[in-house]
């Protein structure tokens, strides 16, 4: 038999609301990662559930992706010289300076490619195949949308100051 999880969603106007409904849910021993915080604007740290630590991936896979470029790119140009060697007149077949500039464009595009997938990792998004969740048309008007997993006798007092409240089950 399937488990079933209650989820009470919660749409606020302002980040101070979403805060203190925060602060509420840390008081009732709610579990930082038994919250989740949605919002059509940043939000960066001032509305995060108390005890979670936000940390990113980011700034690791882009050096990453930057070295994975750059050193794809020297070897495409280093390989590809040395496969098809033409005369140069005397000069080095593999020449630094057009050497490096390819490596670095490839050590930009390969930071860059890296640090969008990793945002979109981390956001999960696009969201393929999954429904909108409830209240996210609140998300267009600016609401800050805190949704929490609720027991058996939970309060419900953290929603007090919210715009629009629905409880959503998933299995």
């Amino acid at each position: 038999m399937s488990q079933t999880a209650t989820w009470l969603h919660a749409a606020f106007d302002s980040p101070a609301d979403a805060q203190s409904a925060l602060e509420q849910l840390a008081e009732d021993g709610v579990a930082a990662n038994d919250i989740e915080v949605r919002s059509s604007i940043p939000l960066v740290h001032e509305v995060c559930p108390v005890g979670l630590e936000v940390h990113s991936r980011v700034p690791l896979m882009a050096v990453a992706g930057g070295l994975l470029g750059g050193t794809a790119a020297f070897l495409l140009v280093t390989l590809t010289s040395l496969a098809y060697p033409l005369p140069t007149g005397g000069m080095p077949i593999v020449p630094l300076p057009t050497v490096g500039v390819v490596t670095f464009e490839g050590l930009a595009l390969g930071a860059i490619l890296c640090t969008v997938a990793t945002v979109f990792y981390e956001c999960r998004l696009p969201r393929l195949g999954g429904r909108a969740g409830p209240l996210d048309h609140h998300l267009a008007a600016g609401s800050i949308i805190v949704a929490a997993k609720s027991t058996d006798g939970a309060s419900e007092a953290w929603a007090a100051k919210a715009t629009a409240t629905e409880v959503h089950e998933v299995l």
